[in-house]
């Protein structure tokens, strides 16, 4: 694996799975869809393969780092933070 391929697996995370897993949350509360375990494990693994080979590639090189916008880690934590107060109150 090289650092390409490395930084495209960290995008997808951050910029594809993350947001589609928050507009199935408010999808399913919306009712517009209804939940299932299949999607979930879905999304599961596409999590557990996305942070897992990063991490195994900075333990063999220490010195790499990926930065994502910090706007971007701000608007997607107060959407969580709203899905989750949505949820709470619902």
């Amino acid at each position: 694996m090289n650092e390409k391929n490395i930084n495209l697996c960290n995008r997808l995370l951050y910029y594809l799975i993350a947001p589609c897993l928050l507009l199935y949350f408010v999808m399913i509360d919306m009712g517009k869809i209804t939940p299932s375990f299949t999607m979930l494990l879905i999304f599961g693994m596409g999590i557990v393969v996305s942070v897992a080979i990063p991490m195994i590639y900075k333990k063999k090189n220490t010195e790499y780092k990926f930065n994502i916008s910090s706007k971007y880690a701000n608007i997607m934590a107060m959407l969580v933070i709203f899905e989750l107060s949505y949820n709470f109150y619902k």
